[in-house]
C-alpha cells in the first residue's frame, strides 16, 4: 500500500511538472526570455569554470526557465548595485545567494525560499587549532563581505563580545579573504554555510569551526515588485522541483543544503 502511495504521489509530481512546462511563457523583458541579474564571483551558487558559467544557481534557473518555457540570459554585474537595478528593471529576477531580509522585501518582490541555510565561520586550523566554537572566538578578527547579512550579524557579534574584531572586504573578493585567513592575517571567515564549506573543502587547513545559532538566512529569487505573474511563475516551478526531486538533485550535485 505504501509503495501505490508513494507510486502515485510521484506520478502527481511529474505530472505538475509536465503541464508547467506546457503552460504559456509568463510575460518578460524580451519574450521568450528570462533575464537573470547575478554575479558570478560566488562559489558554488555561480562563478566561471573553465571558461563556463556553472553552479547551483545556474542550473537551478536553467531549471525554472525550461519549464516556463523560456530561454535563460545571464547579466554579470556586482552585488553592490543589483538590488537598485532589480527595481530599475534591468532584469527579469535576480540570483545570487540572496538572503531575504525586511529591508530587501521592502525594496523588492521575492519568491519562496529555495533553501535555507545558516552562517558558519571558517577558520585556520593550523594557525587556530583551539578555535573549535564560538565560545573561543572573543577575541577573532573576522572577515565578512561588504553590505550582507554577514557583515551585519558579525558588527552585533563585535557589540555584545562575541567576537573581537570585523574586517571588510569587497563582496568580489571573499577569495582575499580566504588568502588572508591561510595566512594567519584574520582570524575566521564568517559565510552562508554553501559558500564556506566550498572554500573549506578547496584550501587545506581550513574547516568550519561554527555556525552562528538563532539566524536562520532564507535565499530567494528577486523580482520587481509589478510583477506577480512571474513571481507566481516561478513559484510554481520551484513547487514543482521540490515535489519531483529536483531540487534535491541539484543540492546533492552541488554540496548544498536541499
Amino acid at each position: 500500500m505504501q509503495r501505490r502511495r508513494t507510486v502515485i504521489a510521484t506520478g502527481f509530481a511529474l505530472l505538475a511538472a509536465r503541464v508547467a512546462r506546457a503552460a504559456a511563457p509568463p510575460p518578460t523583458l524580451s519574450p521568450g526570455v528570462l533575464r537573470i541579474g547575478t554575479y558570478f564571483v560566488n562559489p558554488p551558487f555561480e562563478f566561471i569554470e573553465n571558461g563556463k558559467e556553472v553552479g547551483y544557481e545556474v542550473d537551478l534557473m536553467d531549471e525554472i526557465a525550461e519549464r516556463l518555457g523560456l530561454a535563460p540570459r545571464y547579466v554579470d554585474t556586482r552585488w553592490e548595485t543589483i538590488l537598485r537595478e532589480m527595481q530599475a528593471h534591468r532584469y527579469d529576477c535576480i540570483v545570487g545567494g540572496i538572503t531575504i531580509t525586511k529591508a530587501r522585501e521592502r525594496m523588492l518582490a521575492w519568491s519562496a525560499p529555495y533553501m535555507t541555510t545558516t552562517l558558519s565561520l571558517v577558520v585556520n586550523a593550523a594557525k587556530t587549532p583551539d578555535i573549535t566554537g564560538l565560545a573561543q572566538m572573543k577575541s577573532a578578527t573576522v572577515g565578512v563581505q561588504a553590505a550582507t547579512t554577514d557583515e551585519d550579524v558579525a558588527i552585533a557579534m563585535r557589540k555584545k563580545g562575541e567576537i573581537g574584531g570585523v574586517k571588510i572586504y569587497p563582496f568580489d573578493r571573499i577569495a582575499d579573504a580566504m588568502t588572508d585567513l591561510e595566512a594567519g592575517r584574520i582570524t575566521a571567515v564568517m559565510k552562508v554555510a554553501p559558500v564556506a564549506a566550498y572554500f573549506a573543502r578547496r584550501m587545506p587547513g581550513l574547516r568550519i569551526a561554527a555556525q552562528v545559532p538563532d539566524d536562520p538566512q532564507p535565499l530567494g529569487i528577486g523580482f520587481a515588485k509589478n510583477e506577480p505573474v512571474l513571481e507566481a511563475a516561478v513559484n510554481d516551478a520551484l513547487a514543482s522541483m521540490r515535489a519531483d526531486g529536483t531540487l534535491a538533485k541539484l543540492a546533492k550535485r552541488w554540496g548544498v543544503p536541499a
